[in-house]
């Protein structure tokens, strides 16, 4: 197998932590994102920083939201 770059290998070892996400998951995830232009990492990116600074569970039922 081919050895990737060092930024390559972190983000695969990032996104292999994902539940169900395996080595090869992982890679077509990863070659996908460097296809993609910039911007749209970025949206990505922004997006998941965006709901783990905002989103989180109902006190009362328990769903996720940004407000009880």
């Amino acid at each position: 197998m081919a050895g990737f770059s060092a930024s390559f290998e972190r983000l695969l070892s990032e996104l292999e932590k994902m539940p169900g996400v395996g080595r090869k998951t992982a890679q077509r995830l990863a070659f996908h994102l460097l296809r993609l232009p910039e911007e749209e990492v970025e949206a990505l990116s922004a997006a998941m920083r965006d709901v783990k600074r905002n989103v989180r569970p109902c006190s009362s039922c328990y769903s996720i939201t940004e407000v009880d």
